[in-house]
């Protein structure tokens, strides 16, 4: 019992109600003691509250940090962005020329003008790269001394070029320094060239569009002469071919000493067939005299001379012609018969040859006078001006543009602030 009543001191010292320091002396009577709960009950509970000494000064370093690091990021950059287009920005002059390369459509089919359409649209493109390529700026060079107008004294540092660039940083200085575009439905090109001075802006204009004729003038040139290169090889080869053909003819004609080998078969089978019919005529007639006349009488004997006569022309005749009918030995025949096999082939040779010529010739005259037009050409509607208002710097517009990238810029490095933070 003394260890309960102790037990229930304890608890009366730590009871909220009681006084600090103060210990209750008196016991509770026997009754209270036992019917006593020994726990506190489950409805009573104890908060606990931890005081992190320093936690305020840390979260106002950390609003501090943000709001550092927004001037940093964004205020600074705009503030100076603004300050450099109103006050240090060189004015940049705009001088620009638009053109549409164009083929020649005076003849030809419908199907050759699509095609002159399609080399056309293929050349515009063409162009459109050259502008911005070596070449370009090379000969640009040589015309204009592009090093000479990008880097005057009276041009700001950020914006001049150096005058001892390399070749390469002139070219890509020089490609941000114009601006070209083209419309595959209109077939335009529109090319804008920045300068600091209006001047120069219409004097690099000018020389690029002379570069631009040049160019296009260049392979109009180059394609009509491999035009011509081709047409006239297939002429120079058909030609030859012609007379070749030509030459086995006079050979053949002149071993066979005959100028048609073929009509002059054709006449001696015309020929045989006279007489053939002069043959039989004269043997009915003789046959019919031989019935009632002496066979020795001078009539029938000049008949019978006729007719060994004629049946000697005609054994002649079918060993020229090469018949084979009365030929002893069949050579003569044989020879004949391919000497005008050989002559037709080489006939059918010549006809071939002189068609293919004639149609080289044509092909060769066509492209002649197809070359001595342009098959394409440069249409400038739009000569480079002279301008007179400064196109570039925009400074309220650039600082905005300036100030939303900076925006940006910062949501997203806060954004991966916090990421890291909360994983770490």
């Amino acid at each position: 019992m003394k260890s309960e009543g102790s037990l229930l001191q304890r608890l009366d010292e730590v009871r909220p109600g009681a006084s600090a320091g103060v210990v209750r002396k008196q016991a509770l009577p026997p009754k209270i003691r036992e019917n006593r709960p020994a726990l506190v009950p489950p409805s009573q509970k104890t908060v606990v509250t931890y005081r992190v000494h320093g936690a305020k000064a840390k979260s106002a370093l950390q609003n501090w940090g943000k709001w550092i690091f927004f001037f940093v990021a964004v205020v600074l950059p705009t503030v100076a962005a603004g300050l450099y287009y109103l006050v240090f920005a060189s004015p940049q002059y705009v001088s620009e020329f638009r053109f549409a390369v164009r083929a020649n459509m005076g003849v030809g089919s419908q199907s050759a003008g699509a095609a002159d359409a399609l080399l056309a649209m293929s050349n515009a493109y063409i162009v459109s790269d050259y502008v911005g390529s070596r070449d370009a700026v090379v000969s640009l060079s040589q015309a204009v001394d592009l090093r000479k107008l990008y880097s005057g004294g009276e041009i700001d540092a950020l914006s001049r070029l150096d005058a001892k660039a390399s070749l390469e940083k002139l070219i890509d200085y020089w490609n941000s320094r114009i601006h070209t575009s083209y419309d595959i439905t209109t077939g335009i090109n529109i090319v804008q060239i920045s300068a600091f001075t209006p001047k120069d802006a219409q004097t690099i204009a000018d020389a690029l569009k002379a570069l631009c004729e040049k160019l296009v003038n260049q392979i109009s040139d180059d394609a009509r002469r491999n035009q011509m290169e081709f047409s006239r090889t297939e002429l120079d080869r058909s030609e030859a071919r012609l007379k070749d053909v030509r030459r086995q003819e006079t050979e053949l004609r002149t071993t066979q000493k005959s100028v048609d080998a073929r009509k002059e078969a054709d006449g001696r089978m015309q020929l045989n067939m006279k007489l053939r019919g002069d043959l039989a005529s004269l043997q009915s007639q003789y046959d019919g005299l031989t019935k009632y006349m002496d066979p020795k009488s001078p009539r029938l004997s000049v008949m019978k001379n006729q007719i060994n006569a004629i049946q000697e022309q005609i054994a002649q005749s079918q060993n020229q012609i090469g018949t084979g009918d009365l030929s002893t030995d069949g050579k003569a025949n044989t020879l004949n018969a391919l000497a005008i096999s050989r002559y037709d082939q080489i006939q059918t040779d010549v006809e071939i040859a002189s068609k293919l010529y004639e149609s080289s010739l044509t092909n060769f005259e066509a492209a002649r006078a197809q070359a001595n037009n342009n098959q394409i050409y440069l249409a400038t509607y739009v000569q480079p001006g002279l301008p007179e208002i400064a196109s570039y710097p925009r400074p309220f517009f650039d600082t905005f543009l300036i100030f939303l990238s900076a925006c940006g810029l910062w949501v997203v490095l806060t954004l991966v602030y916090y990421s890291i933070r909360d994983h770490v």
